[in-house]
């Protein structure tokens, strides 16, 4: 008993040790980067009470623990949705004076199995009566709760996936043009498949993600193989997004112990993959977020991966050739046609931690979008003795981005999965909240600031997922925002998009590009307002 317990001090030891060696590696690559930043573009929050404290079992469950921002009632303000552990429900928050209270009994949020864990969900009108819906994944499928009038009622879907496949994150569109709404269901291997967390090379190791196509009353087929998206992998999550603008959307997923697939959509219910800077190379993608990081028109995508935390030699798992492994922080800058270069390293993003959902938002409303990334990895026995910080990266002008999370009083000490933003208190500034998995989520009021703004809410339906937002200041300057579900991870972000204005004193226009080819232009909008936008063009 003696000798098995000093062996487990020892592997202990040894973890710690090599621990801390990644962190002063960490540190001097850290140490490179420029941390000079302007105060005024540091944003502050003050934290508020959020009662959800989510349960995670290692034993049964993935991970990962969802939630989305809906805005249940159409009154402008989303309500938060966190998915419920084992043996835990799933709960609905609303802010009401300054605070988050339990609303789930007041919305009739249906009660679930509690034998089975929330692993996903997203948000959108499933049946197009104006009231955004619930899409949960469990680890017995998907569950689909529509919403009347602000109350929720159940409708179990027939999800045909695998046996060996778990769902998990779940992004939708519209990808046919036939007017409803479809789903490409991320999944991973059930837990008790799993037989490592470090293998890449076994091809025939992992489960297989689906393309569940809407036969128009909001039953599913699946697609997958005659979509050509067929193939055995882990993975967490994807995004439906039109990447080169043509307007049909097309599909990014992120290969957890794999790569990053770009697939283009070809208009006839099929995708070709097209190759990117981590094709047939290895990393730990899991969270993606997505936004026009730099302004030029095309959208731009962020992974999560494991970062400096783990020594190389250990994350590399089976990899025989070292040199295709990637464990650095993954930034696609979009060059059109379906061209990207990695430019983390340029963004000075490329040598943070082990990471997981991440989020593209205008913090500071100075017109370029920042980045909010979760950290901490619950089944790390290192992040159960050291905690990271999570990350408010404020970009500047150069298109590089600087920590602030300490300065801004947003550090996360729980185990993070993904970061939610949304103008709670109306005050024209983007909050925080931090999603975390076996610990309470935390909530955080953005302080604001003296810069301008202008949201635009749109519909959260077929005929307007995917849309693309641009605004054009009288001064020429335009900034881009995508709708798109499921950014984060095992997520979705709010309907309302937001832009920041800094010193703009007016917009000249709006124009709203929806995926069946047509616009909206609305000319001359207020700014400091929430601008709603229904689709009207046919």
């Amino acid at each position: 008993m003696i000798k098995q317990i000093l062996k487990i001090l020892g592997i202990i030891l040894v973890i710690a040790l090599l621990w801390v060696l990644g962190f002063f590696w960490k540190d001097a690559n850290l140490a490179k980067y420029d941390t000079e930043i302007e105060k005024s573009l540091v944003p502050k929050f003050t934290e508020v009470k959020l009662p959800f404290s989510h349960q995670y079992n290692s034993e049964k469950s993935l991970p990962i623990a969802p939630s989305a921002l809906i805005d249940i009632d159409n009154d402008g303000i989303d309500e938060v949705f966190f998915g419920g552990g084992l043996h835990q429900e799933d709960e609905i928050f609303a802010f009401r004076n300054n605070e988050f209270i339990n609303i789930s009994n007041e919305v009739n949020l249906p009660k679930k199995d509690i034998t089975t864990t929330s692993t996903g969900v997203a948000t959108a009108d499933f049946d197009n009566n104006g009231f955004v819906d619930l899409i949960i994944s469990r680890e017995d499928g998907l569950y689909l709760y529509l919403n009347e009038n602000g109350k929720f009622t159940p409708k179990k879907i027939n999800t045909p996936i695998n046996n060996k496949s778990t769902p998990a994150g779940i992004t939708l569109g519209d990808i046919d043009k036939d007017g409803d709404v479809d789903i490409f269901l991320s999944t991973y291997l059930k837990k008790n498949l799993m037989e490592g967390q470090t293998i890449f090379e076994d091809k025939n190791y992992g489960s297989t993600s689906a393309l569940l196509i809407n036969n128009g009353d909001n039953t599913f087929t699946n697609k997958t193989v005659q979509a050509g998206l067929d193939y055995v992998h882990n993975t967490f999550m994807a995004i439906l997004v039109d990447i080169d603008n043509d307007t049909w959307l097309d599909l990014i997923v992120a290969h957890d112990t794999g790569e990053v697939r770009t697939y283009k959509n070809n208009e006839n219910g099929t995708f070709t993959m097209k190759e990117n800077p981590t094709t047939n190379k290895f990393a730990y993608p899991m969270g993606i977020a997505v936004g026009d990081y730099n302004n030029d028109g095309l959208v731009d995508f962020m992974f999560s991966n494991t970062g400096s935390t783990l020594p190389r030699f250990m994350a590399k798992g089976d990899i025989k050739d070292a040199s295709k492994f990637n464990e650095k922080w993954i930034l696609f800058r979009n060059d059109g046609n379906f061209k990207f270069t990695d430019t983390a390293k340029e963004a000075q993003i490329a040598n943070y931690e082990f990471s997981w959902g991440a989020v593209f938002a205008d913090m500071n409303n100075d017109g370029l979008q920042d980045l909010i990334v979760a950290e901490n990895y619950v089944d790390l026995l290192p992040n159960k003795l050291f905690r990271l910080p999570g990350r408010m990266l404020i970009q500047k002008s150069n298109h590089t981005f600087v920590a602030t999370e300490e300065e801004s009083g947003v550090v996360n000490p729980n185990f993070g999965i993904t970061p939610l933003v949304s103008d709670f208190n109306k005050d024209g500034y983007l909050d925080l909240i931090w999603t975390n998995i076996n610990s309470p989520s935390l909530a955080y009021l953005n302080q604001g600031g003296k810069s301008n703004f202008i949201q635009v809410r749109l519909e959260k339906k077929a005929a307007t997922i995917g849309a693309k937002v641009q605004v054009t200041t009288t001064s020429d300057k335009n900034l881009y925002e995508d709708l798109i579900i499921g950014e984060g991870l095992a997520s979705d972000q709010s309907g309302t998009l937001h832009f920041g204005l800094a010193n703009e004193k007016a917009v000249k226009k709006i124009t709203v590009s929806y995926p069946d080819g047509t616009k909206e232009i609305i000319n001359n909008p207020a700014i400091n307002a929430v601008l709603e936008i229904k689709k009207t063009t046919k």
